[in-house]
């Protein structure tokens, strides 16, 4: 068994969240598309989404020509100004989780500092949804810290888990990898040779249930059992 020299996270449902009694902390609800750009909220959410992969690995640069190119493609008229509303509506949205993050997360990290274990972070998102990252209270914990947006990749493409490998210096069998399962992340650090467990705490029962190949953290505290096994 190789010595874990290494955690690598997961940023959003398993840093912070997005949610609180299983409800969005900001509210989408108010945010009428029909009536800003001319698509229903059904029709601008299957645009969004089909747009995915292109927003997480940046070959769409930034919010804005995410929402453009979504506008031209149904030939409709937009102005600006509603674009930019939106945009700052969005990075709200994606701001609020980094001012409330659990003191059991910060307390966790300082631990697994004092262990002389490397941080690592990678994250599958967009320039607007970490503008607090670096002003966060987790930011000073971490090593390395990967952005898909910034590389050009995301989980769980293989090079992602590599480059994070590489810029700590280690072996993927050196690390562990924790994670709420999303964009099957646990499934591609676990092909690549990292020791993958499923973190929970920030999410409903019926949905890490569906998750069933990996050992789950109910607790952030539960790793450092985990970390005892390999001698830590």
């Amino acid at each position: 068994m190789a010595k874990i020299r290494a955690v690598i996270f997961d940023l959003y449902e398993t840093l912070i969240t997005e949610y609180s009694n299983e409800s969005r902390k900001v509210s989408r609800i108010s945010r009428d598309y029909q009536e800003l750009i001319g698509l229903s909220n059904k029709e601008f959410s299957k645009e969004w989404n089909s747009r995915q992969e292109m927003r997480m690995t940046g070959a769409f640069p930034d919010y804005f020509s995410v929402i453009k190119d979504i506008i031209e493609k149904q030939s409709l008229i937009y102005e600006d100004k509603v674009i930019e509303a939106l945009y700052r509506e969005r990075v709200h949205e994606k701001s609020v989780p980094f001012l409330d993050i659990l003191q059991e997360i910060i307390e966790f990290l300082e631990v697994l500092r004092k262990k002389d274990i490397k941080l690592g972070l990678i994250s599958n998102c967009t320039e607007e949804e970490v503008q607090l990252w670096k002003s966060s209270k987790l930011a000073q914990y971490f090593d390395e810290v990967i952005f898909s947006y910034q590389v050009g990749f995301a989980k769980p493409d293989n090079r992602i888990y590599e480059l994070v490998c590489s810029r700590l210096g280690i072996k993927a069998n050196e690390c562990i990898f924790v994670g709420d399962g999303g964009s099957n992340e646990l499934d591609g650090a676990s092909r690549n040779g990292m020791n993958a467990y499923h973190a929970t705490w920030f999410i409903p029962e019926f949905i890490s249930s569906r998750i069933t190949d990996y050992k789950k953290l109910k607790k952030p505290i539960d790793l450092f059992k985990e970390l005892e096994t390999y001698g830590i």
